[in-house]
């Protein structure tokens, strides 16, 4: 088991493991390299962890573990990555930049204005999306822009844009978990149901922790906005409909609103994707006008119960987060097909690991400890970047309490 970490194989286990991850699409039809490359580079952290806490490699650390745990890593961890990464919501709705270590920055781009003329202040941000320099390229006349005469600007070389790259640092958190069992258990379990006790427990343990990242992430985004910027009452739809679909129909509407907002703010494009509870979900399957296709096959099904269900107009991917209860409002933003715009940035460190079966030497019980550490990054600071992160997402209230489906 460990040969398939040392250097002469490593570049075919890490080739097997990542192969598929790239076949998702974009809207443009273009496929999604960027799923295979976080995942090489998380591989590789998870390798590295595992060797020098192992003792397989010269640089590993004194005092690794047995051989036994290397091949119970090797068996569980690995998969598991391979099963749990590409399905992380975040994925989906915000930017992933890997670490390669415990601290590293995030990038980001700013335009600036260089020069002071009439009606612009140096340093000022160019292509605003709330304001924008009229008249700096022709006459430099904010009151009646327009070009200058090509005498006025003969020779010369034009008023400057200053590209300006913005960064800022994250550092690796950790979430953990632990759980043991008895030695009887185990030994119960296999004899009578052939269930491996420590297998299951390590995958439960896995998936605890992926889905409360899901949670993590859905939960920031949504405090973004601060407050709903509208809220769906269905008691409030306006004229008389002959079938509730009808009524449902309005929450489509204001979807579409909101995500035509999140492009005015943005000036990057509509938002493209949005999270709903079920209640919603089921709003916009039976609303008459809502030009909701539900998938037949979805290209995200993750383990942590946040599916991929359809599309809104053809260009708003939907996921269903099924710990959301009937109030939690539909959250909607914009990612871009880099990884460098969107609202907020996921950094995977080690993304899963274990410390391997233990014995606790008061108890005798066997105990097993999982770990993933990892970044979270928001653009909400305009002294150091754009400030702009929650110009990339909207929120639609819901009011639970008027909700009828017939």
């Amino acid at each position: 088991m460990s040969s398939l970490f040392e250097n002469s194989e490593w570049a075919d286990t890490r080739a097997a493991l990542c192969e598929g991850t790239d076949l998702t699409t974009n809207f443009d039809g273009s496929f999604n390299k960027t799923k295979k490359k976080v995942m090489e580079v998380c591989l590789e952290n998870a390798r590295k962890d595992i060797a020098a806490r192992c003792g397989l490699f010269e640089s590993a650390t004194a005092g690794g573990t047995s051989s036994a745990s290397v091949a119970t890593l090797n068996k569980v961890i690995m998969p598991i990555i391979r099963r749990v990464m590409p399905t992380v919501i975040a994925n989906e709705i915000v930017g992933v930049q890997p670490l390669t270590g415990p601290v590293a920055q995030i990038h980001t781009l700013r335009l600036r204005y260089s020069d002071g003329v009439a009606g612009v202040t140096p340093g000022q941000e160019a292509l605003s999306p709330y304001d924008i320099a009229m008249a700096y390229s022709g006459n430099e006349n904010p009151a009646l822009p327009g070009a200058a005469p090509t005498a006025s600007l003969e020779g010369r070389p034009g008023n400057r844009l200053n590209l300006q790259v913005l960064k800022a640092t994250v550092e690796a958190n950790t979430r953990r978990l632990s759980a043991s069992w008895t030695i009887e258990a185990s030994q119960d379990a296999q004899a009578q149901q052939g269930i491996d006790i420590e297998a299951e427990i390590m995958a439960a343990l896995a998936q605890e922790i992926t889905a409360e990242i899901d949670q993590e992430i859905l939960q920031s985004l949504r405090r973004l906005p601060g407050t709903p910027t509208a809220v769906y009452d269905q008691a409030q739809v306006s004229g008389t409909a002959s079938y509730v679909g009808e009524e449902h129909a309005a929450l489509a509407i204001m979807i579409n609103r909101q995500a035509n907002l999140v492009a005015q703010r943005t000036r990057r494009g509509a938002a493209n994707w949005a999270v709903v509870s079920n209640a919603a979900l089921s709003i916009l399957q039976s609303a008459t006008t809502s030009a909701f296709a539900r998938t037949t096959q979805g290209t995200f099904d993750a383990p942590t119960n946040t599916k991929y269900v359809g599309t809104l107009n053809n260009s708003m991917r939907v996921y269903v987060d099924a710990y959301a209860d009937d109030a939690t409002p539909v959250l909607i933003g914009y990612k871009g097909d880099g990884e460098v715009d969107a609202a907020a940035y996921f950094c995977p460190y080690v993304p899963l690991t274990s410390s391997g079966v233990v014995i606790n030497p008061q108890t005798f019980e066997p105990t097993i400890s999982f770990l993933s550490r990892y970044g979270y990054l928001e653009f909400n600071d305009s002294s150091s970047s754009f400030g702009n992160s929650a110009d990339f997402v909207g929120l639609i209230g819901i009011n639970a309490a008027t909700l009828r489906w017939y």
